[in-house]
């Protein structure tokens, strides 16, 4: 059973309160980030728009390592195109090459999920994520897709 965590990273991993760090400071969303893990063997793929620079990459990857996760670089969903504006569009996308996927949730500031908005938990972007939003995701991961 493979499952999968969608992770956006302003307003989940960081937030309004720490004015959307670009070194990302709060070590409080990535510990809660690990709970998720931790209680479902959960794969990270980067779906934020981090994804779309190296750079910017390397600093959420430092960070997961920092907490004992990670993503592997190419596990992450294809860069934006006029086709595929919505992350919703992006996810789909994603699963064209990964159809193995038995469970999913998606951790993100927005709501542009598409059909995949059931699998949506919608962090509070001035806070980031909370405990509620791990209990609801782990939840989540535990339906079938």
């Amino acid at each position: 059973m493979r499952k999968v965590i969608f992770l956006d990273v302003d307003g989940v991993l960081n937030s309004g309160q720490d004015y959307y760090s670009f070194t990302i400071e709060t070590d409080k969303h990535f510990l809660l980030l690990k709970r998720i893990i931790d209680a479902t063997g959960a794969e990270i793929v980067l779906s934020s728009t981090w994804r779309m620079h190296e750079e910017d990459r390397n600093i959420v990857h430092k960070r997961l390592q920092e907490f004992g996760m990670d993503f592997i670089d190419s596990n992450r969903t294809p860069n934006s195109s006029y086709e595929l504006m919505h992350r919703g569009d992006q996810i789909r996308e994603w699963f064209k090459n990964n159809p193995d996927v038995t469970s999913f949730v998606i951790l993100d500031d927005d709501s542009d999920m598409c059909e995949y908005i059931t699998h949506l938990v919608k962090t509070d972007t001035n806070v980031g994520l909370q405990e509620l939003d791990v209990e609801k995701a782990i939840e989540v991961l535990q339906r079938r897709r």
